[in-house]
């Protein structure tokens, strides 16, 4: 009886301390009622996990270059459902990023759909 107890008790504490292992961020941090389309030239492409990064300069109404940074789903889920690879997008590519701008204001975006240099339109799924 004890024994079972024990193993009840170890179940339930490895349940409640494993919970935040299951928690994923979802889209508190940006303005998801308004859609902010940049376009400019990629500076990086980060094809890893747990997001894929696109990095790119981006020339403001004054001609000054801001910096901007969009992030999207997976590598896999992007691999698997939108066609995207590693080659996707290049350095130097002039490209096009709409998005969920931060809250804060700064230059980020969660990635909603790209325009390659080719005029290609790929959702971020």
């Amino acid at each position: 009886m004890k024994k079972w107890v024990l193993s009840l008790v170890i179940g339930f504490t490895v349940l409640i301390v494993s919970g935040p292992l299951f928690a994923h961020h979802g889209e508190a941090n940006y303005e998801t009622d308004k859609v902010t389309t940049v376009k400019g030239t990629v500076t990086s492409f980060r094809f890893i996990n747990p997001h894929v990064q696109v990095f790119m300069d981006v020339k403001n109404e004054a001609g000054e270059i801001e910096k901007w940074s969009a992030e999207a789903r997976s590598p896999t889920m992007l691999v698997r459902v939108g066609g995207w690879d590693k080659d996707t997008i290049k350095l130097g590519d002039v490209i096009t990023m709409s998005g969920f701008r931060a809250k804060n204001g700064t230059n980020i975006l969660r990635l909603k759909k790209i325009v390659l240099a080719n005029g290609e339109e790929r959702p971020d799924l």
